[in-house]
C-alpha cells in the first residue's frame, strides 16, 4: 500500500464509533529473579524478587487498545468488571484511553477481574497464573450488559463481540441473544471472533484462524491449510452462520469470504524474531475498522495485514499499530521490494 492509500484510510478511521463487548482482561507482567540468596524469617524459604511491574489491557481490552492507537475517536465497552484491584487498574487503563466504560457494569465481590499474570526469567515467559477466567455471570447481570449494548447499539458504526475465556461473558445462548440484537440494527458492521461459540453467530463476520475453522466445522486440523482448502472450508463456515468469514493464516495472511467471493490478502514476509500474541486483535480491530469506515475488502485485508506485521515484531507484551508505524512499515516493505529489483 502507498503511503496516501493508508492515509486516507485512518482519516476515515478517524471519525467511527467503534463498540466492544465480551472478555475484558488485565496482563500484568514483571521480570522474576528466582536466585537471591535472601530467605524468610517466618517460612525460612527462598524470597524471590519481582521488579518493573506494568499492565496493559487483555482480550477484549486488547482490541480496544488498538483501535484507541488507531485514533478511533468513540469507543464504548460492555461487559462485566469485579470490585478488585485488578478492576481498578483496568478502569485506569480505559480511562486513560477516554473509553466509555458505563456498559462495563460492576459485579458481586465474588466476581474476580479477568487478569493473566505473566512472570518472566531471562526474557522468558513463565507458568501464567490467571484469575476470575472461570467466573459464572448470572443471567439477570448478562440482561444488564445487553441493556446497555442495546441503549447504544444505534449510535454505533461498529460492533467487535469477543469471546474468550473458558466460562465466558457469551455462552452459545447469550449470542443467539446478540444476533437477534444485530438484527435489528444492519447499518452497524458487526465482526465475532469467539473461541468457542462461533458457529451460534447468524448474520454477522466471524473470525477465525485455521485451527479454529477446523474445530468449527469438525475436521481433522493438519498443521497448514492451503490457501484453496481455506477458500472451501471458509464457504462452508459462511453458509453455517449466514455471514461472512475471516480468515488468518498467520504468515500466510488473510482471507475474506463473502457471499461466496473469497478475498486475499498476503502476509508481509518478516524475518526478525516475532511474538504473535495480541496479532490477532489487532486484525481483528484493524479489519473491523475499516469496513466500518466502508474501506474496500481487498484494501481493509492489506491494511490488517500491516498493521498486524508491526504488533507481531512488538516482544514481550500485547502490542498495538499506530498510523505511523504502519506507514512506516509500509515505506519500509517497498524500499526493500526496490532494492531486491
Amino acid at each position: 500500500m502507498q503511503e496516501n492509500e493508508i492515509r486516507f484510510i485512518f482519516e476515515k478511521i478517524s471519525h467511527l464509533r467503534i463498540g466492544v463487548i465480551g472478555d475484558f482482561a488485565v496482563d500484568f507482567y514483571y521480570l522474576l529473579n528466582k536466585k537471591t540468596a535472601e530467605f524468610s524469617l517466618e517460612t525460612h524459604q527462598e524470597v524471590w524478587w519481582g521488579r518493573q511491574p506494568r499492565t496493559s489491557l487483555g482480550a477484549a481490552g486488547n482490541v480496544v487498545q488498538n483501535l484507541a492507537a488507531m485514533n478511533v475517536p468513540t469507543l464504548k465497552v460492555f461487559g462485566a468488571v469485579g470490585q478488585d484491584m485488578y478492576a481498578r487498574e483496568m478502569l485506569h487503563l480505559l480511562h486513560q484511553l477516554n473509553v466509555d466504560t458505563a456498559g462495563l457494569r460492576p459485579q458481586s465481590q465474588d466476581w474476580e477481574t479477568c487478569t493473566y499474570t505473566k512472570p518472566f526469567v531471562n526474557e522468558a515467559e513463565q507458568n501464567r497464573i490467571d484469575f476470575g477466567t472461570h467466573n459464572s455471570l448470572s443471567n439477570d447481570a448478562f440482561d444488564g450488559v445487553l441493556k446497555s449494548l442495546k441503549s447504544q447499539l444505534s449510535k454505533l458504526d461498529v460492533l467487535i463481540i469477543n469471546q474468550q475465556f473458558a466460562a465466558p461473558l457469551l455462552t452459545a445462548d447469550r449470542v443467539e441473544m446478540l444476533n437477534a440484537l444485530i438484527a435489528v440494527h444492519p447499518q452497524v458492521f458487526v465482526l465475532a471472533d469467539m473461541r468457542t461459540y462461533g458457529r451460534a453467530l447468524r448474520g454477522a463476520t466471524l473470525k477465525v484462524n485455521t485451527k479454529e475453522l477446523a474445530r468449527l466445522l469438525e475436521l481433522k486440523s493438519p498443521d497448514l491449510y492451503t490457501a484453496e482448502e481455506c477458500a472451501q472450508y471458509g464457504r462452508q463456515l459462511s453458509d453455517l452462520i449466514e455471514g461472512p468469514v475471516l480468515i488468518t493464516r498467520g504468515e500466510h495472511g488473510m482471507q475474506y469470504i463473502r457471499e461466496g467471493t473469497v478475498y486475499q490478502s498476503a502476509a508481509l514476509p518478516l524475518t526478525a524474531e516475532l511474538d504473535t500474541v495480541g496479532a490477532g486483535d489487532t486484525a481483528v480491530a484493524a479489519f473491523a475498522a475499516c469496513m466500518g469506515a466502508q474501506i474496500p475488502v481487498i484494501e481493509a485485508l492489506a491494511l490488517a495485514n500491516l498493521a498486524a506485521a508491526v504488533t507481531v515484531q512488538k516482544l514481550h507484551q500485547t502490542g498495538t499499530a499506530t498510523e505511523e508505524e504502519v506507514v512506516n512499515l509500509a515505506k519500509m516493505r517497498q524500499a526493500n521490494m526496490l532494492n531486491e529489483v
